[in-house]
């Protein structure tokens, strides 16, 4: 048993500021000071400050520790780790010069998550730590008290929408889709081809909770009668692809992929396919085009992939952070869901906050939540006291948006 556990980033954006050398630097440390047996370090997915990284969370006080360097370390674990001392120096302020608690903190203040809710929280490359966080009971739920057509009106009723940016009702596509079930192959697949520069969502919950996802397309998977689904994933993300493999892996020596899940009788298998940059790839067809094999060009629509997708079989698709709610949804209900964000707009988004603000990072944030209250509240404002000029919202196919436009609501509908 651990008396002390730090939590140190691991995701893309600490690991390229040093937060690997910071781990190894911890664990010689420990060594030294006898510690070894007695403060475990996790190294976790994405906290979401990422303007402050590397960062380092102690628990069981929960002290935040940002822009750690390696000469930090052996004061962190003389002072902080063995005498029981906070290293004030190195902790998260903000405006105004004093340290809260992280929930309380401006950035999280206004947040509420639910994709990212184990981000930052457990070690991605555990399947354990992820059941020890309710992980997999949703699956089990599914498979043993739930008809398949009980799982599609739930999703139905939620209101999740897809999170890719189309915003088409997740539920109305695996009911398209969910004809016939028994008696063809059909698919499941998860775009992670996160094309869009700036954007590092879909990448922040796969780095830092890869079994939500596998959870979540075995739970489609049921719900369609599919028995096999591919994640699609850009290479240039080689974290989450370690990651994954390593859940997969995992999920399989568990019994919670392959054959006869939860002794149900449902077999469900996932294999992972890697893009190799092409932006058109994050186009569903042009995505599925590429599964098999071929080169990554969209075919016309009808027929829909919920029809005829993947190898001509009834197919669906889902982004990675619409997946990453359906585990909740199902675990707390479609009224639990439905009471997050706006009535035509549902639950939460996360949002890559990038550019000339305070505070860069990664949030998730109640649907229906204003322009204003992302840069200004939660992202901190313009750098260097600046104007607001514009910002860019939805990638190269979204639009800007400038300071008449402030307060407009982020929701599918505001934003059209």
């Amino acid at each position: 048993m651990y008396r002390s556990h730090v939590l140190v980033c691991g995701g893309t954006g600490c690991t390229s500021s040093g937060s690997e050398t910071l781990i190894s630097l911890l664990q010689e440390e420990l060594k030294k000071n006898g510690l070894e047996n007695e403060v475990a370090i996790v190294k976790t997915g994405c906290h979401g400050l990422c303007a402050q990284g590397p960062v380092m969370v102690i628990y069981p006080d929960a002290t935040f520790y940002s822009m750690v360097k390696p000469e930090d370390i052996p004061e962190i674990v003389s002072e902080h780790l063995l005498k029981g001392r906070v290293v004030t120096r190195l902790l998260y302020v903000e405006d105004g010069g004093k340290a809260k608690a992280l929930k309380d903190t401006d950035f999280y203040r206004l947040q509420h998550r639910v994709a990212l809710r184990n981000c930052g929280i457990i070690n991605p490359e555990s399947i354990d730590e992820y059941i020890g966080t309710g992980g997999y009971e949703a699956l089990g739920r599914v498979l043993t008290e739930m008809s398949p057509d009980d799982v599609i009106e739930t999703i139905l009723a939620s209101g999740l929408r897809g999170r890719g940016g189309a915003g088409f009702p997740t539920g109305m596509k695996w009911k398209f889709a969910s004809g016939n079930r028994g008696n063809v192959q059909k698919y499941v697949c998860c775009n992670a081809d996160e094309g869009d520069p700036g954007a590092f969502m879909d990448r922040s919950v796969l780095e830092g909770d890869p079994h939500v996802v596998l959870e979540a397309m075995a739970i489609a998977g049921y719900a369609i009668g599919a028995s096999q689904g591919y994640i699609y994933v850009r290479a240039e993300y080689p974290i989450a692809v370690e990651r994954l493999n390593i859940a997969i892996k995992q999920a399989r020596e568990y019994g919670l992929l392959g054959k006869n899940i939860f002794d149900s009788g449902f077999d469900f298998d996932i294999d992972l396919r890697l893009g190799a940059g092409a932006f058109v790839c994050g186009e569903e067809t042009a995505l599925m085009t590429s599964i098999e094999g071929n080169r990554g060009e969209p075919r016309p629509r009808p027929p829909f992939p919920a029809v005829k997708g993947l190898f001509a079989s009834p197919t669906i698709l889902n982004n990675v952070e619409t997946y990453a709610n359906v585990p909740m949804i199902v675990k707390h209900g479609a009224d639990w869901y439905t009471g997050i964000g706006t009535p035509e707009s549902p639950g939460t988004k996360a949002f890559a906050l990038t550019g000339n603000v305070n505070n860069t990072g990664l949030i998730e944030v109640p649907m229906g939540i204003t322009l204003r209250e992302i840069i200004f509240d939660i992202g901190g404002g313009i750098r260097d006291g600046k104007k607001f000029k514009a910002v860019q919202i939805g990638g190269p196919s979204g639009g800007c948006l400038t300071e008449s436009q402030l307060d407009s609501k982020m929701d599918f509908d505001s934003l059209t």
